[in-house]
């Protein structure tokens, strides 16, 4: 009887020991899985900015302490260009209900504006956000939203072309009409060249198919050098350009951080590995509970500057020790 009795109170141990250890392993199993936040990166395009924006988004998590798989799991979906894919990845997003979407270039900020209202959204890359239609100031702004601005360094750009060509009149760029972001970047390049005296001649082009004869047509009105503004499709298509260009023997000058390996002789460029970096810093304010509502859009917080002295010597351009010598400038020779 009283080896019944042990036995069975050795039982009731044992079933009880099993019951704590299932139920922390439960407990366990479900922080874990509530902790993962479900992030989504809606993407425009296969581009550069599109590559390193994705880049710094990522190193921007790790930086702020948050491990990929284990913190967080970013999803990845890329329209290819076509405003009809976008929609449906959206709207798949919609259903999906991620934790919070970060967003790069200015079409995809423009359908997701319309469309998402109730969760938190982080845009970069892109030019004028409230162009775009994300709030009418950088304080006002829809309440789910907020995010980081890469505005190309048109007024810088502007400096250090009287620095290198004093004597400058002319500039060309191709643009993109159906492009917000682009038809925004042609006024503000036409806005500090025309205070410098510079006289801005553009060419639109709709089309990838339409590069070609495009660049040849601006080449034809005789620019001092093209200076290629930002948009989805020039970015995409800028080495066929600079290909044109030196066949023209027209220097180009760009915003792109990799145009200085694709033909350009200077770069004025935004650091869109930075943009997503900085683009993180705010999405850490919303999973720590901050309102989207409360923090303003910001501009990013690095631009580089790059010189290309090989091309500058292809085309004939006497760089002037000022720009030679300063440290904020970095020289390249490809």
């Amino acid at each position: 009887m009283k080896l019944k009795f042990k036995f069975a109170k050795i039982l009731i141990v044992l079933l009880t020991i099993g019951s704590i250890n299932f139920s922390c392993n439960n407990n366990k199993t479900s922080n874990t899985t509530s902790a993962k936040m479900n992030l989504v990166l809606i993407q425009y395009n296969d581009s550069p900015l599109s590559d390193l924006s994705r880049e710094g988004i990522l190193e921007g998590m790790k930086q702020y302490g948050y491990t990929e798989g284990t913190d967080f799991k970013l999803d990845a979906k890329n329209a290819q260009g076509d405003i009809s894919t976008l929609n449906l990845i959206v709207d798949g997003v919609l259903n999906d209900k991620p934790d919070l979407v970060f967003v790069t270039s200015t079409p995809t900020l423009q359908v997701v504006a319309k469309k998402i209202t109730d969760i938190p959204v982080v845009f970069t890359v892109i030019a004028d956000p409230v162009v775009a239609g994300a709030g009418t100031s950088f304080t006002s702004h829809l309440p789910n939203f907020t995010g980081i601005s890469t505005m190309g360094a048109y007024k810088e750009m502007v400096h250090w072309l009287k620095e290198i060509m004093p004597d400058i009149k002319t500039i060309g760029t191709l643009f993109s009409p159906g492009e917000a972001n682009a038809v925004k970047n042609v006024s503000e390049l036409e806005k500090y060249a025309g205070e410098a005296g510079i006289e801005v001649v553009t060419v639109p082009v709709n089309s990838s198919s339409e590069v070609v004869d495009a660049t040849l047509a601006l080449a034809s009105k005789k620019p001092e050098i093209i200076c290629q503004v930002i948009d989805n499709l020039t970015s995409a298509a800028f080495s066929g350009i600079a290909k044109i260009a030196a066949e023209q023997k027209i220097p180009i000058f760009g915003f792109e951080d990799d145009q200085i390996n694709k033909g350009a002789v200077f770069v004025v460029s935004r650091n869109y590995t930075q943009a997503g970096i900085d683009a993180v810093r705010l999405a850490d304010k919303i999973f720590k509970g901050a309102d989207p509502d409360t923090i303003p859009f910001e501009f990013v917080s690095k631009t580089d500057i790059k010189l290309n002295l090989d091309a500058a010597e292809k085309y004939g351009i006497q760089i002037p020790t000022s720009i030679l010598n300063n440290k904020d400038i970095i020289l390249v020779k490809k």
